[in-house]
């Protein structure tokens, strides 16, 4: 009996973070920064806590991170997977961590420092206006970022101008988010912006998708 109730206790306790973060963290993020709006550097914790990273776990490995390579992370919001993406490309490549918020930046180059990672690079700009050359890099990523960006399509299309023709741009979403989009609308937006679907992952509640910018003239 004893066991049993503690099993009810764990099952309870599991259940109320759950609906927490499903239900009442989900509303409170939607009337704190709007729909459309990145996350304050303040609740920086809501992006980078265990669910969350349990949650998109696959995010780099369905990305296709490969060693050497030069990647663009934007909106790496505090380097959750700044880190493990630096040295997936290894010392051969390099990672640009591009964020609009200068608070999300110091806490990227602060986690970066910790772990004595030497390739990444780092950029406060907005999504419409890259610091990069144009066909510049490799592969782009982003984690739960897109619909936080006003104009998803012209975002997307700075991303084409960085990228080096067949270049990818893997992009992850969750339900989790408060400004989840449906698969659908992430197609949308990245055909909009002149890119071909590549790879498709997951299910409703956590999806990857991978789109590759053609060889030839869009």
């Amino acid at each position: 009996m004893k066991k049993q109730n503690i099993l009810w206790t764990t099952l309870l306790i599991v259940g109320g973070l759950l609906f927490f973060w499903l239900v009442l963290l989900k509303l409170i993020l939607q009337l704190k920064k709007g729909r459309g709006e990145p996350c304050p550097t303040s609740w920086s914790w809501i992006v980078d806590n265990p669910l969350r990273r349990w949650d998109v776990r696959h995010a780099l490995d369905r990305a296709g991170l490969r060693a050497g390579e030069t990647v663009l992370e934007l909106g790496p919001g505090p380097g959750a997977f700044t880190v493990d993406a630096a040295r997936q490309v290894g010392p051969t490549g390099r990672l640009i961590a591009v964020d609009i918020q200068p608070g999300m930046i110091a806490q990227v180059e602060a986690r970066v420092k910790a772990a004595g990672i030497t390739n990444v690079e780092t950029h406060v700009a907005s999504a419409y206006e890259l610091p990069l050359p144009d066909a510049s890099v490799d592969r782009a990523y982003l984690v739960t970022v897109l619909p936080e960006i006003p104009d998803p399509v012209r975002a997307l299309r700075e991303v084409y101008r960085v990228l080096k023709p067949g270049g990818v741009v893997s992009m992850t979403e969750e339900f989790l988010d408060p400004d989840y989009p449906r698969r659908a609308t992430t197609i949308a937006w990245a055909t909009a912006a002149g890119f071909e679907v590549a790879a498709r992952y997951g299910n409703w509640w956590n999806y990857t998708l991978n789109f590759r910018k053609p060889v030839g003239p869009a």
